[in-house]
């Protein structure tokens, strides 16, 4: 389905459009109780009551949401739509559902379409306003461009069989393959370099793509530190990951997963290092704030393929930028980031405003689009969800997450435009 059949309001072309609801959440401030979005051009204008909004733009056009609240849209800072939670392989220790994965990867190529397409619908209906998405040579990358979600398709390379088997021509490989899936995309949608892992991808091209990338000012994706397997591997050159890959043989570096990254000049602060779960010690903690580099926390991946629990707390109280990410549907439960960040919140014992920041603006901050988007503000795009809820408790916010993580979103905007509806507005 194109991205124009699924537009239900456009307030990105001319017009101004008031968005009401009982209560909006900028998240960057405090809620605003019978609150309203003054949207033009596809960007917030303004903030405040409805009757101040209203009153400043008598002719807007009023788009009004009873029982509702209004809340940034989530930013998903690590995600995978290529599968569908019909075919995975189930959860079980990382070595043994990776290699269950790999088995099953050109049976999935099949169905690649159908399940990104339905992967991003389910993250539309949650509230997802920008998704920063992972795939083998960013072959989603379509899917996510005319699901209405702004967003970035890391494509994802694998030297051993990418350009002529050299760090030099598998690194040219896939910088062309980026330049090209970046021609004639939507607006706010585009194409970067992911090295996959540090037990797929050899140090050299790693090195090499990871200097390329900063030279050009574009953000590079990595997934860290993701499991024990990943960990042995690195450290012992053993284990699970050591089995499967055996034609690799650069492990048994001696240090950390993180360590090594920095090593081979991996991190840097437009890293987004997904996972961060096992072998994230002190020392790790303060690499990664040296580093600038910014991670995307996964719990419910980390829990269901045996991997440790990330330390967020303690990044977070490093300075390090943490945002939110649903991994893929064959590694957890849903593409709903609310829900994800819920498990988070639980796990971490964060309150709800702490909780609800991480889904939005610290998502935001972790990809560098602070700016633009992640919080309800003039001059920012106008993304935001809609959620049904009429929170009456001492932690809104909370509420206002439990109810995002249960219900999805009742509405969905992506830069003034309506792309997901479930309620009358």
């Amino acid at each position: 389905m194109a991205i124009e059949e699924r537009i239900i309001l456009d307030a990105s072309a001319g017009k101004k459009t008031i968005f009401a609801a009982d209560a909006v959440f900028p998240v960057s401030s405090g809620a605003v109780r019978g609150g309203a979005v003054l949207v033009e051009d596809g960007r917030i204008v303004s903030v405040g009551e409805f009757s101040e909004v209203r009153g400043a733009e008598p002719d807007a056009e009023v788009r009004e949401y009873s029982g509702c609240v209004i809340l940034p849209g989530a930013v998903n800072t690590h995600a995978h739509l290529s599968f569908r939670r019909e075919d995975g392989p189930g959860y079980a220790p990382f070595s043994e559902w990776l290699g269950n994965l790999i088995e099953r990867l050109e049976e999935n190529e099949k169905r690649l379409a159908e399940n990104a397409r339905d992967g991003a619908r389910e993250a539309v209906e949650a509230g997802t306003t920008f998704m920063a998405e992972s795939s083998p040579y960013g072959g989603c990358l379509p899917y996510l461009a005319e699901s209405g979600m702004a967003g970035t398709c890391f494509a994802e390379f694998f030297p051993h069989e990418s350009g002529d088997g050299t760090p030099e021509g598998a690194v040219e490989f896939i910088m062309g393959r980026v330049r090209e899936l970046n021609e004639g995309l939507p607006p706010r949608v585009d194409a970067r370099v992911s090295v996959h892992s540090p037990y797929t991808v050899d140090p050299e091209s790693a090195r090499l793509a990871a200097r390329r990338t900063r030279e050009a000012g574009e953000r590079l994706a990595i997934h860290l530190s993701e499991s024990p397997e990943e960990y042995e591997f690195i450290m012992k050159g053993t284990g699970g990951l050591a089995d499967i890959f055996s034609s690799n043989p650069w492990g048994g570096t001696g240090k950390t997963p993180v360590k090594y990254g920095e090593e081979i000049e991996l991190l840097a602060p437009q890293t987004i290092a997904a996972h961060l779960a096992t072998g994230v010690g002190d020392k790790e903690v303060e690499i990664l704030r040296r580093s600038g580099v910014a991670a995307a926390h996964c719990p419910r991946s980390n829990e269901n393929l045996g991997c440790d629990v990330s330390p967020v707390p303690a990044m977070m109280r490093a300075g390090v930028r943490v945002g939110m990410g649903t991994d893929g549907l064959w590694s957890s439960q849903s593409l709903n980031l609310f829900e994800e960040t819920l498990v988070a919140v639980n796990l971490h014992g964060f309150d709800g405003e702490t909780g609800l920041r991480l889904a939005t603006l610290e998502g935001a901050r972790a990809i560098g689009i602070e700016g633009e988007t992640g919080s309800i503000e003039a001059g920012k795009w106008a993304d935001f969800a809609v959620v049904e809820v009429s929170p009456s408790g001492l932690d809104a916010e909370r509420e206002v997450l439990e109810a995002a993580a249960e219900n999805g979103a009742a509405a969905t905007v992506v830069g003034g435009r309506v792309i997901h509806e479930r309620v009358g507005g």
